[in-house]
């Protein structure tokens, strides 16, 4: 409870820097006693600063506010999907010091892992890091096994199935490894370094190679009892369709997400798709593309958002900006066509702000932080 309390007052700072002990107070619902005890512990630790303002409130009481200290500590984030890899370096504050990708196979879990401890190596010793490093979170394409640290692959990359992935990182990095489902993760760094926090309750679609989900309650991620909630991407929504990459067959993901749009422009490669051309071309084939995957990913937000009651959708990804405007404006029709109309209120969808080619890495820099919050 006292972790997990100090990490409840962290975050508030963080959220809110210059906020006083009586704002913490309100906000986190703990005693003022309890804030004292928490805030002149993290002062005494060196991660909290706390200023005296000249102005003085009507009590006589000076004004006090709390800061973060940026250079108290640092995390890692580390993120993989099937041809990249993707590591940033972050300050406690928030602040991203450096980020970095490289290419990787993902047939091969054992490359995989030397990759991602190669990006660790290069961001632990980059000369921008700050204090000490309080751990590494990783993005894990799932499903996975939060427990035991295994992932769960399908049986396209049977290397994967059962793998320890965990173990086998922690042969290369000798810090605590926090592992977090990929959709999550994305989630979380749209909560942290986006537009969430204006939300505090919303689903995050993130649309890469597949399609990713997260649903956070209250600030909070709901991860379900393995830590695979929301993976919208596999919703059946094509009843006779084309197998999907997870083994099943008519998921979602099949037509939203860049592999359904490289199937679409008759691509045989993600790789070979020219993203920055997409809306400058306009072709038949990419307009059918966003007619169809906008109209189905609205259908079905509007079927999970009336299951979870949840209005607010933020749609972030690796499209460049005007075309996921796009789809995100199509994907709006096919919502207000799905909708329960007599919920109080109506279903939103919003463009995500965070940088989509590091989200999912920044939210899993935040979890040797803030995960037992989270």
């Amino acid at each position: 409870m006292r972790d997990l309390n100090r990490a409840l007052v962290l975050e508030v700072i963080r959220q809110e820097p210059g906020i006083g002990r009586a704002d913490i107070a309100a906000s986190t619902r703990l005693t003022a006693a309890t804030i004292t005890n928490i805030v002149g512990g993290l002062i005494g630790d060196g991660a909290v600063e706390e200023s005296i303002d000249r102005e003085v409130r009507a009590t006589g009481q000076p004004v006090r506010s709390l800061h973060i200290i940026a250079d108290y500590a640092s995390t890692i984030g580390l993120h993989f999907d099937h041809e990249f890899a993707t590591g940033v370096l972050v300050d406690v504050a928030g602040n991203v010091i450096h980020k970095m990708r490289q290419e990787l196979s993902i047939e091969d879990p054992e490359r995989a892992v030397q990759v991602l401890a190669s990006l660790y190596n290069a961001l632990y010793m980059h000369p921008g890091r700050v204090g000490k490093m309080l751990g590494v979170g990783v993005s894990v394409m799932g499903p996975i096994d939060g427990a035991s640290g295994r992932v769960c692959q399908s049986a396209q990359y049977p290397a994967w199935r059962e793998y320890g992935f965990r173990d086998a990182l922690s042969q290369h990095i000798d810090h605590e490894i926090h592992i977090e489902n990929n959709g999550t993760a994305a989630g979380l760094g749209e909560y942290w370094f986006g537009d969430g926090r204006h939300f505090g309750s919303y689903l995050h679609v993130s649309i890469g190679n597949g399609l990713g989900g997260a649903l956070l309650v209250n600030r909070r991620a709901v991860r379900g009892l393995t830590g695979n909630g929301c993976e919208i991407g596999h919703v059946n929504a094509y009843r006779d369709g084309v197998p999907c990459f997870c083994g099943a067959r008519g998921c979602l993901e099949t037509i939203v997400s860049l592999r359904g749009l490289a199937h679409a422009l008759g691509c045989e490669h993600i790789g070979d798709i020219d993203l920055n051309a997409l809306d400058t071309g306009r072709s038949a084939a990419f307009e059918r593309w966003i007619e169809q995957a906008g109209a189905d990913l609205g259908r079905v937000l509007a079927s999970v958002s009336n299951i979870v009651d949840v209005s607010d959708v933020i749609v972030n990804g690796m499209l460049p900006p005007e075309p996921l405007q796009r789809l995100v404006a199509r994907a709006r029709d096919g919502v207000a066509a799905y909708e329960m109309n007599g919920r109080p209120a109506r279903i939103a969808l919003h463009q995500g702000r965070a940088d989509s080619e590091i989200s999912a890495a920044l939210g899993a820099a935040t979890m040797p932080l803030y995960s037992n919050l989270f």
